[in-house]
């Protein structure tokens, strides 16, 4: 099925039809969700999944990774990657004046693999993955010995619903 377009359109094959996207920032916006689906799509499958040419998807890319929009592509690890580790969220409440100490030394603990700052009671939440459930007590302790760190409280992660 072919359809007409304009230079501000293009179109994002969904099933048999397509659904149309009307600007240049909606452009943007679904090549990054081809890209978040499978980061290893050539310039040439994401051109055809937009319905735009490659020069235009290179272009589009270039701009994103110059304004920082795309820092870099990576390997996101499925359920059977990850299985055998232990993940934790740790809400973390901080001295006040201390948070930049406290975010030198988690940076540097490598089983803290995401750190957040929230409102509300805590201040932090550090996501962990340790080998073992003794690996993860190790590195709880290490984090609760930190100075600055007031208080914290720890869920370990059963199962994972879905991830996006």
């Amino acid at each position: 099925m072919k359809r007409k377009t304009d230079d501000n359109d293009a179109f994002l094959r969904h099933n048999d039809g397509y659904m149309t996207i009307s600007t240049n920032t909606n452009l943007d916006t679904a090549l990054l969700a081809l890209l978040a689906q499978n980061a290893r799509l050539s310039i040439a499958e994401l051109a055809r999944g937009l319905g735009v040419a490659r020069s235009t998807v290179q272009g589009r890319l270039t701009r994103l990774e110059r304004l920082g929009v795309i820092a870099g592509y990576t390997v996101r690890l499925g359920a059977n990657g990850t299985s055998r580790l232990v993940h934790a969220h740790a809400m973390i409440a901080i001295e006040p004046q201390q948070q930049a100490v406290v975010e030198r030394k988690l940076k540097a603990m490598s089983t803290v693999v995401t750190l957040l700052t929230v409102s509300g009671a805590y201040d932090l939440i550090a996501m962990l993955a340790a080998e073992s459930t003794e690996a993860l007590d190790r590195a709880l302790d290490e984090l609760r010995s930190c100075p600055g760190v007031k208080l914290t409280t720890t869920s370990v992660v059963l199962s994972r619903r879905f991830e996006r």
